[in-house]
């Protein structure tokens, strides 16, 4: 027979940790196009992992119009003990900002920048078939956040 004081431990074990937050769904090269500042835009994501278990994101934008704008940015970013994302985005104009974030199911949100300068936040909503909407916006004096580019992506096929 079994010990009660066995049975007793058994069920107050604390139960099995939860898995830690990841962002290797949204790992892979995306291509798609959409809407930037109005204008329309086509855009690349490479998400891929990176050192000790970060997340590596590498951005071109380019917008339609006589020159063409185009951007850049690449972002690392982790989690710590507490699944809280952190991270830097870097981008061709000179900016670094500080990123935090989460994930939930299928949506990663980051918000970022700073009171001083502008805050900002990126949804990144994955979809069915390898699809991923993201959505960009700042924060305005009113307390109303405006969309500034919403993109829609699809994850292109892995090279062999």
């Amino acid at each position: 027979m079994t010990p009660l004081w066995w049975a007793a431990a058994v069920l107050a074990a604390p139960a099995a940790p939860a898995e830690p937050p990841s962002l290797a769904a949204w790992h892979g090269s995306w291509a798609g196009g959409g809407q930037a500042f109005g204008k329309p835009a086509t855009a690349t994501l490479d998400i891929v992992a990176g050192e000790s278990g970060a997340t590596r994101l590498v951005y071109r934008l380019t917008i339609v119009g006589e020159p063409p704008v185009t951007y850049s940015a690449d972002a690392d970013y982790a989690f710590d003990a507490k699944g809280r994302l952190a991270g830097t985005w870097s981008d061709s104009h000179g900016r670094k900002r500080p990123v935090a974030g989460g994930v939930q199911a299928a949506t990663w949100w980051t918000h970022w920048g700073s009171a001083d300068v502008e805050i900002g936040r990126s949804t990144y909503e994955l979809g069915e078939g390898d699809t991923l909407a993201v959505s960009d916006s700042v924060l305005q004096a009113d307390g109303r956040w405006r969309v500034f580019a919403a993109l829609k992506y699809r994850r292109k096929p892995e090279a062999n």
